[in-house]
């Protein structure tokens, strides 16, 4: 509560701006910290890197050569193995920016820690190793069926409905050039 004299409440509304101020520095600080943050995980032979920025978007995936030979879906659960995983560093890391650089206590920094949080869980039996399980399914930007079904033949595009001609009742949708070359 402000007090009632002019001057404390003048002082009290200074220190309670002063604070407010550094509070925006703070989180500004934080900003510019979290979007120059990138997180980088391997598979243990080296086969598959995979970085992501602070968002937790994949900016590079490499495919190294022991990735030769594999087989494909082998090589994609790799990936997508090291992509949890650098989201789940990702969110480690924002952790410790919000530690260093805003109060732990502050509403806003739970609230953003509690996003990275839900966004980017721990891999769940994570032993830092690939997927070794891999199943057969359909996949986007592939298609693993043995019977894949054809797609339907294309049909022909309507004709637009055009006025009977008064002049020419035997040919309804003829369109006024009958038969002769526009280029005369």
């Amino acid at each position: 509560m402000i007090s009632s004299d002019p001057v404390k409440a003048s002082e009290e509304l200074e220190k309670w701006a002063s604070g407010l101020e550094q509070r925006a520095r703070q989180y500004a600080e934080l900003q510019q910290r979290m979007d120059t943050t990138t997180a980088t995980e391997s598979s243990p032979d080296g086969a598959v890197r995979v970085t992501v920025d602070s968002n937790g978007v994949p900016t590079e995936i490499t495919l190294g050569e022991r990735s030769r030979g594999l087989d494909p879906a082998q090589v994609s659960a790799q990936i997508m193995t090291c992509m949890k995983r650098a989201q789940a560093t990702l969110r480690r890391r924002v952790q410790d920016l919000i530690a260093a650089t805003v109060p732990a206590d502050d509403e806003p920094a739970r609230g953003i820690f509690a996003q990275y949080e839900q966004r980017f869980p721990d891999v769940p039996g994570d032993d830092a190793g690939p997927a070794h399980e891999v199943t057969r399914e359909m996949k986007i930007g592939g298609v693993e069926d043995e019977n894949p079904v054809p797609p339907p033949a294309p049909r022909a595009a309507p004709r637009p409905d055009r006025p009977d001609r008064p002049d020419r009742p035997d040919r309804p949708d003829d369109d006024g050039w009958d038969d002769r070359s526009f280029l005369r």
